[in-house]
């Protein structure tokens, strides 16, 4: 044979070896299985993440289902290390995932986030015939601080009471089991005040079923955004509004709040991610319909300034793309960057 021929014929299956390689690692970076970690079944976690499961298997056509666990401090680790796709968490283990902050153990430096889905507000509920009206108040009464194994709102509850110039010393600091329990102690009489989710329908119910009803303590006037997110990075205030269901309120009323993110971990690329974000945007009205929980966020604020974790870097083009990233967003970004490092 001749030995240029020859030559050129190895060349060219190198070459053909090399773009087949090339080809099958493209072909192996795309997402071909989608899971989402969430809490139990029956919590809302799971609710939404089976939501977005269906929504993406119907756009994207892959295969996705929703993985529960016992808690998110358990699965951002797993997201973190690419072992499963995605997972919900709230804004406060996120900010504290990226950082290494308790309760995680190290920095889960490959956290990102893909949009906030839920706002969470958050607040002191009281008897509102205790006679206790502001924070203040609640010097030398038994208040719950230490809600069961979640180390965020604990770290909340404690947050909270700091923003009315109240510490830990000036109180009778009371455990309880989880935000249901929470509920249960003051009801009872076992404890004075207590933490609670204000969208609860336990919360409406105690309400409903408490002489008097409940009252729910506004933040301290030290309570500021900045305050909030230095003692909790993740979290900032709210203000509520009286209404159907939140027939407790008698008038507009700043708590504090949180927000749920969905997050993707290392298995998700820049690509997988701009398609996420974009079949989210692209049908949120739509989710809205099918799941309550949504509906308390616009469609253009699905990915807000005030992110504690990074956003991932296909969801920036998305959004640069829709012209919704803006300077407050990119001085967001770069410091949540910086907390990863």
């Amino acid at each position: 044979m001749n030995i240029r021929r020859t030559t050129s014929l190895l060349a060219c299956g190198a070459a053909a070896i090399a773009i087949a390689a090339t080809a099958s690692t493209s072909a192996e970076a795309k997402l071909k299985r989608i899971t989402i970690g969430s809490n139990a079944q029956g919590s809302v976690f799971f609710l939404l993440a089976s939501g977005f499961a269906k929504e993406f298997q119907q756009q994207l056509k892959i295969r996705s289902t929703a993985q529960p666990h016992a808690g998110s401090t358990v699965y951002m680790p797993v997201v973190n290390a690419g072992e499963i796709t995605m997972g919900l968490n709230n804004s406060m283990d996120s900010g504290a995932a990226v950082r290494g902050a308790p309760p995680f153990r190290k920095k889960l430096s490959n956290i990102r986030a893909i949009a906030r889905v839920w706002v969470i507000p958050y607040g002191l509920m009281v008897k509102a015939d205790s006679g206790i009206t502001k924070v203040s108040d609640l010097k030398g009464k038994k208040v719950v601080t230490t809600t069961g194994p979640i180390v965020s709102l604990t770290n909340l509850n404690v947050a909270y009471l700091h923003s009315g110039g109240v510490s830990l010393k000036d109180i009778t600091a009371i455990k309880s089991g989880g935000i249901v329990d929470n509920i249960n102690k003051v009801v009872e009489g076992r404890a004075d005040a207590s933490a609670v989710a204000l969208g609860m329908p336990a919360v409406r119910k105690a309400h409903a079923g408490v002489p008097g009803g409940i009252r729910i303590l506004p933040l301290g006037g030290g309570g500021s955004d900045d305050f909030l997110n230095r003692e909790v990075p993740g979290s900032r205030g709210l203000v509520q509004k009286p209404g159907k269901t939140r027939p407790f309120l008698k008038e507009p009323t700043r708590v504090a709040a949180f927000d749920a993110y969905l997050n993707a971990g290392k298995a998700v690329s820049a690509d997988d991610a701009y398609k996420i974000i974009k079949v989210l945007h692209t049908n949120w009205a739509q989710l809205q319909k099918s799941y309550g929980p949504l509906r308390g966020v616009k469609k253009d604020d699905i990915c807000p300034p005030t992110n504690p974790h990074p956003y991932h870097d296909g969801v920036v083009k998305y959004l640069k793309e829709a012209k919704l990233w803006s300077a407050a967003h990119e001085k967001q970004q770069q410091a949540a960057l910086a907390a990863t490092k």
